[in-house]
């Protein structure tokens, strides 16, 4: 009897295991479904989401200005070159959010 109870606690707690192990991977799942390669318009910010447990690539969204002040987030393949240009620069600013504006600023005079 007291076999049975240890390995019904032993099955309930793997269980329970499994089943926090599936809800970690929901949580952090990829933000990019749809990608465009190439954005005109007035971008005023971008995050770059790292490779994360959920989501083996990694992603660039674009924040852009429209018209009566709103903004719309853009996630941009990251094959593409205007992405790629991107990423050169993040790295180059060694990942300095504070230095974000460099590369959209380097991303106009080339437009």
């Amino acid at each position: 009897m007291a076999l049975l109870l240890k390995c019904l606690r032993f099955f309930f707690v793997a269980g329970f295991c499994v089943r926090l192990y599936q809800a970690h991977d929901f949580l952090g799942r990829c933000s990019c479904h749809n990608t465009i390669k190439f954005i005109k318009g007035n971008m005023s910010d971008f995050q770059v989401l790292e490779k994360r447990p959920g989501c083996d690539k990694t992603e660039l969204i674009v924040t852009m200005n429209g018209a009566n002040n709103t903004s719309e987030q853009i996630c941009m393949n990251t094959e593409g070159k205007m992405a790629k240009a991107f990423f050169r620069c993040w790295e180059r600013i060694n990942k300095d959010k504070d230095r974000k504006m460099e590369c959209i600023e380097r991303k106009r005079k080339a437009a």
